[in-house]
């Protein structure tokens, strides 16, 4: 029984947080942060076409910033799927 209360207070921490998530990408800081994300991986992958491929540093400076906008736009979806996937569980459950 305790077990079940401390799984069910799991799930509405991860729904509680996703639609916290949710809501700060609709607010301007979160529009502000996608769009910048965007931005820097349009402005990587520009770079990306005029590096010198034998600049290998260079090269991999250009790929982590790409990645590191991706990344960001992605932790920030997975949160929000993550939290609608354990709403669905609790309302499942109810």
């Amino acid at each position: 029984m305790i077990e079940e209360d401390v799984d069910q207070i799991i799930m509405v921490q991860r729904a509680v947080f996703g639609k916290q998530v949710e809501s700060f990408l609709g607010s301007e800081i979160g529009r502000y942060i996608l769009t910048r994300a965007s931005e820097q991986k349009a402005e990587a992958q520009a770079e990306f076409l005029e590096v010198d491929p034998q600049d290998t540093a260079k090269v991999r400076a250009i790929q982590n910033k790409i990645l590191l906008a991706n990344d960001i736009a992605r932790w920030l979806a997975d949160a929000v799927s993550d939290g609608l996937r354990a709403l669905s569980i609790i309302e499942d459950r109810s």
